[in-house]
């Protein structure tokens, strides 16, 4: 019989040569694995448990040791609300678009806003040098339960100190009568004022400022209610296409797409043109299985390229997870010549929204995943500005809104456990009484229990099983076939 089931071949711990993001040597450790095929499930549990993908490679920084620990982040977009930064990049869009101004003032700018624009320092990691085994997608498509046929497949500011001022001991002019000879009297601000004109005449018409605040609140706009509605007298036409990464309609665009991806790393992220051979490698191939059930997205869960096409020229791309629970970001790239669009920002924010048009069809669907959130570095700190944010704690796996505390606490030392509640139960606990139900791939086409392959083959793997058990769940170490040659 054929079956449909995640395979991966666990690495162990691995030391990158440079981190990607302090640009330290030898002081980024991590834990890898490779996936020759990936169920949505297992990979939505996987990134519960603080894994992340780059192509068909597994990785969960070990962020106890690692020189820039990495925080899981998720936005709840039921809870989403537009800062008025997020607003103004997408009135900026709708002006350009509208009329060709290239900003809101209808000047001509290629300025980007330094804090809600930073770009994101390259997430592609290094692949260990680790000879993969000898197995292709006709193995795995063929995979035969030969010793034991049930396999339960569960899916479950500044800041001014001044300095103490004695005007007497130093026969100076107090701060007072300097305040005199050189500053005018500051006078009520501008926004104080029409605040103020405002109460009274609301107070004349019986009305009070507290009631019209609650009243606009109440009537807030969305996200969708500032994404453009194309007219036929537009200057520019954006439309937005997802396409399967298989799909030949994505390999059509192939091209396209590598020469946008070329342009972005080297004028962005200055990489020499002949580093760039990693692609297909890391942007194009992935290891999840897409599939359309009938209750489902309409386009079905798996990986996907999220298109951005401004009057038929490809401007920037958004390779996308759809899980059973989230839209998973993996990378995100885009023409340099439109960064007055603040493009990165404004992706993010239309990945928002494709999350919340999929959750109309599957209501469970509601959660947006930003990959790693990094408070160290502080090009990684943009993605708290999405709210309501969460983060994963390391240990627990338990969800922890990102606030003002938590990153008061991320100051003061890299490694934080967000959960101290002593009495709390991680049910995804692997245990050595979970071993022997780990699922054993050897012969190419045949799998079967830990317990039954050592009494076949007389090996021993547990050491390495429970390290692994212990980063991707019980669930996933009962479900996913761990290659053993």
């Amino acid at each position: 019989m054929t079956t449909n089931l995640s395979v991966i071949e666990y690495y162990g711990e691995q030391n990158r040569k440079t981190c990607g993001y302090c640009k330290g040597s030898k002081s980024c450790f991590s834990h890898g694995m490779h996936a020759y095929a990936m169920t949505t499930q297992d990979y939505q549990d996987l990134i519960d448990r603080g894994w992340r993908r780059s192509g068909e490679y597994c990785y969960k920084p070990n962020n106890k040791i690692t020189c820039c620990p990495s925080y899981t982040i998720k936005c709840d977009t039921e809870q989403f609300k537009l800062s008025k930064s997020q607003k103004k990049i997408l009135k900026r869009m709708s002006k350009f678009l509208k009329d060709g101004i290239k900003n809101a003032s209808g000047e001509s700018s290629s300025k980007v806003d330094a804090v809600e624009n930073c770009d994101l320092p390259n997430e592609i990691v290094e692949i260990p040098d680790i000879a993969r085994r000898e197995i292709n997608s006709e193995d795995i498509a063929n995979v035969t339960k030969q010793i034991n046929p049930t396999c339960d497949i569960a899916l479950k500011r500044f800041k001014y100190n001044a300095k103490d001022f004695n005007p007497k001991e130093n026969n100076e002019k107090s701060v007072t009568d300097l305040n005199k000879d050189h500053i005018k009297k500051p006078s009520m601000k501008a926004k104080q004022i029409r605040l103020e004109r405002k109460k009274a005449k609301l107070e004349s018409r019986g009305l009070s400022l507290e009631s019209e605040r609650s009243k606009l609140k109440n009537q807030e706009k969305s996200l969708n209610d500032f994404i453009h509605n194309p007219s036929e007298s537009d200057r520019h036409k954006l439309k937005l296409k997802l396409v399967e990464c298989k799909s030949r309609e994505c390999l059509s665009h192939l091209r396209e797409t590598y020469a946008l991806y070329e342009k972005y790393q080297t004028i962005i992220h200055n990489d020499p043109p002949e580093s760039l051979t990693d692609f297909l490698e890391f942007l194009q191939k992935s290891p999840i299985k897409n599939y359309k059930p009938e209750n489902g997205p309409a386009d079905g869960y798996g990986s996907f390229h999220q298109q951005y096409w401004l009057d038929d020229k490809l401007i920037a791309v958004g390779v996308v997870d759809i899980l059973p629970y989230c839209v998973s970001s993996v990378y995100f790239f885009y023409d340099p010549d439109y960064s007055f669009l603040s493009l990165g920002t404004y992706g993010s924010l239309r990945e928002i929204e494709l999350v919340k048009k999929l959750s109309e069809t599957v209501p469970l669907l509601k959660y947006y995943y930003m990959g790693f959130y990094i408070h160290s570095c502080p090009k990684m700190k943009y993605k708290g500005k999405l709210t309501a944010s969460y983060l994963l704690c390391p240990e627990k796996y338990s969800w922890h809104l990102l606030t003002d505390e938590i990153k008061e606490k991320l100051e003061q030392k890299k490694y934080q456990v967000f959960n101290n509640d002593v009495n709390f139960k991680d049910e995804e606990e692997f245990t050595r009484n979970d071993l022997n139900e780990v699922l054993i791939l050897f012969q190419k086409n045949s799998y079967a229990s830990y317990l039954e392959f050592k009494q076949i083959k007389s090996r021993n793997y547990d050491r390495e099983i429970l390290e692994y058990g212990n980063l991707v769940g019980k669930s996933c170490a009962h479900r996913m076939l761990f290659l053993a040659f």
